[in-house]
């Protein structure tokens, strides 16, 4: 069963459709369903029902935009035909014998569906058979931090990686298509594919995320009218075959020749689509033969001498620039795409030229004038005798062709007059229309404007209870606020009580301290609460940290190398630790003979900044972690000359063996 659906229009504004569904089996037409609704409906009776074909009177009555979209959905048949071959809908209905009454929609929404199903009208083209594929970044890739750099990296990365991963998959399922990258550090900041196939085609889908896909078809300039049945015209028996080379890309360079060796056009243009340049070459002749400049060839080429079932010639090797230069030297080309185009046709060219000449020296004195149709049938493996004879049938029949008898004008006077009426008609119910629109909108500003009095009058009592709100709301907040201030200062005040203490208790500390800071029994270190670079120059600032001092780390898991190397600097005598000590600053300290003492081995008590260390223990341990702070640098030292002394020997083993 076979499904068609019809469209015509009820209103233009606003823009109601009448729409008819039509079922076909075993050519018995019977209708599915008949509504009216707006565009939104009709769109979702296409997507429900999925027809063959979407029957219109005129592309007159819906914007390009809405053709573009409900396109991608349904094959549009323009069922009246085109400019220069139309036929008004009445008059198809009478020739197929369907009731039509003009005045009703959906009569003629019910002749829009059936007609599609005889082959009348012509199907819209408004895209080419050509898709798109355009993969980059989905995020912004401007300015970012210290690891933007990395993330670009990445990004290229995956975009390279997802560009490689498209292109096996086209290539696995037979597509034509061409490849352009825009390389970067690690990958591809974008790949755009060029496939040389209809939009439905395509296995790839769109997608968004860290890496954008788009697949879309690509647009023609113009919307194109292509029969049901393509009228098989007998050709022109002058037609001219002619050579064409192209250089496909983004920038497409085209080059014409004749079978001479003439060049007829060179040109070059930017997003010059398979449709347009097909057009460009019919001005010039049917192409014999296309030429590429590389070998393999692109799929574009390919693409393009298949659909004019043309011979392909390809180079045995890639033409090189010095003898596209030298083929093209004589001729006016721009730019590098018209120079390859132009040498790759010459190339073509001089590859078949030999057999030009021979078939052409074959050629009869009265069939000369048509020697490029005879050359083109004999290289494309046609017989010459045939070819002749071939010949001599079309002159034939082009003399014996019955002339199209000519209509009576009273008829096409007459059937335009019914049109026009039909129109008057339509145009009529219209202003009906419009007028009863007129009077239903004045009904609806009268009812406006009362229902703005009224609301006028309640917005101004909504007001007053507002504002009454308002004031009580404003002193519940300003006790709210008063009561919120006085719990926050009762919280510094203990705050500051609690600081005060333990200021007061340091005091004492400290004072306790002062005569004991005179007794030999003791030493006196400096407290370093973090061992980081910035704790370290926070203490020298404050003379709090000089050679010669014993430095307690509170924490000395957060530094490094450099705070090891700052403590070294300063010449502090020793390191007391609580905890562990990361081996990079550990092995600073060591190479400068700093020892690390366990703040667990000595007796000592923290007071504020200072920490207060028994003399006996520390010089006892002490003495004892520089002992073996020495032995431990002799033994590195010996063991470095013993690999020294090995490294040599091997060395001279090494030499002695050369």
């Amino acid at each position: 069963m076979e499904i068609s659906l019809g469209v015509d229009v009820i209103s233009r504004d606003p823009r109601i459709y009448a729409m008819v569904i039509l079922s076909r089996e075993e050519n018995r037409f019977l209708p599915v369903l008949k509504e009216s609704g707006s565009r939104l409906k009709l769109l979702k009776l296409i997507k429900n029902y999925s027809p063959l074909y979407m029957g219109i009177d005129s592309t007159e009555e819906f914007s390009k935009n809405d053709l573009e979209k409900l396109s991608k959905y349904v094959s549009i048949v323009q069922v009246t035909g085109k400019f220069n071959d139309f036929t008004s809908l009445p008059a198809l209905a009478k020739r197929y014998r369907i009731n039509l009454n003009p005045k009703n929609p959906f009569d003629e929404a019910y002749a829009l569906a059936r007609l599609p199903f005889e082959g009348v009208g012509y199907k819209l083209k408004l895209y080419e058979d050509e898709t798109e594929i355009l993969v980059s970044s989905g995020r912004s890739l401007g300015r970012g931090g210290y690891s933007q750099g990395r993330y670009q990296r990445r990004t290229f990365a995956l975009i390279k990686y997802r560009v490689r991963d498209i292109e096996k998959e086209l290539t696995n399922e037979g597509f034509n298509f061409d490849l352009e990258v825009i390389e970067r550090e690690g990958g591809f900041s974008k790949g755009t594919f060029k496939i040389y196939s209809n939009f439905e085609n395509i296995p790839i889908k769109s997608s968004r995320g860290d890496i954008r896909i788009d697949v879309r078809p690509l647009k023609k300039s113009s919307i194109e009218y292509e029969p049901f049945e393509k009228k098989v015209e007998i050709s022109n028996i002058k037609d001219r075959y002619v050579i064409v080379g192209v250089d496909p890309g983004t920038t497409v360079g085209l080059s014409v020749l004749d079978l001479e060796g003439k060049v007829l056009a060179i040109a070059s243009k930017r997003s010059f689509s398979m449709s347009d340049v097909k057009e460009e070459i019919r001005k010039y002749g049917y192409p014999l033969i296309f030429g590429s400049d590389v070998n393999p060839p692109s799929g574009y080429i390919e693409k393009l001498s298949t659909s004019f079932d043309s011979i392909l010639y390809v180079p045995s090797l890639s033409i090189p620039v010095k003898e596209k230069n030298e083929l093209s030297k004589d001729q006016e080309a721009t730019n590098a795409h018209e120079r390859d185009a132009l040498s790759a046709a010459l190339k073509a060219y001089l590859h078949y030229k030999n057999k030009f000449t021979q078939i052409k020296s074959k050629i009869p004195q009265e069939l000369s004038p048509y020697s490029s149709r005879i050359i083109g049938e004999v290289i494309k493996g046609m017989p010459i005798k045939e070819a002749f004879d071939k010949v001599k049938e079309d002159l034939m029949e082009k003399e014996d062709e019955v002339k199209t008898e000519q209509r009576n004008p009273d008829e096409v006077i007459l059937e335009q007059s019914k049109i026009i009426e039909n129109y008057k008609e339509k145009q009529a119910l219209l202003k009906k229309d419009f007028e009863k629109l007129q009077l239903e909108s004045f009904d609806m500003k009268m009812k406006l404007q009362e229902k703005d009095s009224t609301i006028i009058s309640l917005e101004r009592k909504l007001f007053d209870i507002l504002d009454r709100q308002k004031k009580e709301a404003l002193k519940d907040n300003v006790i709210k606020t008063k009561n919120f201030e006085i719990t926050s200062l009762r919280k510094s005040v203990d705050i500051l009580k609690s600081k005060v203490n333990l200021l007061t208790e340091e005091n004492k500390r400290l004072k306790e301290l002062k005569p004991l800071m005179e007794s030999e029994d003791i030493i006196i270190g400096k407290v370093l609460p973090v061992f980081s670079i910035d704790g370290i120059k926070n203490l020298v600032k404050n003379q709090d940290l000089t050679e010669g001092d014993v430095v307690f780390l509170k924490d000395a898991t957060g530094g490094g190398a450099e705070a090891s190397k700052m403590l070294s600097e300063i010449k502090v005598k020793a390191v007391l630790i609580l905890g562990k000590i990361s081996h990079q600053a550990q092995e600073e300290l060591i190479d400068v003979e700093i020892p690390i003492i366990d703040s667990k081995d000595i007796k000592m008590e923290v007071i504020s900044k200072f920490v207060i260390l028994d003399k006996e223990s520390f010089d006892l341990v002490y003495k004892k972690e520089k002992e073996l702070l020495m032995a431990l640098k002799k033994e590195r030292e010996s063991d470095k000359l013993l690999k020294i002394i090995k490294d040599y020997k091997e060395q001279r083993k090494s030499d002695y063996k050369a």
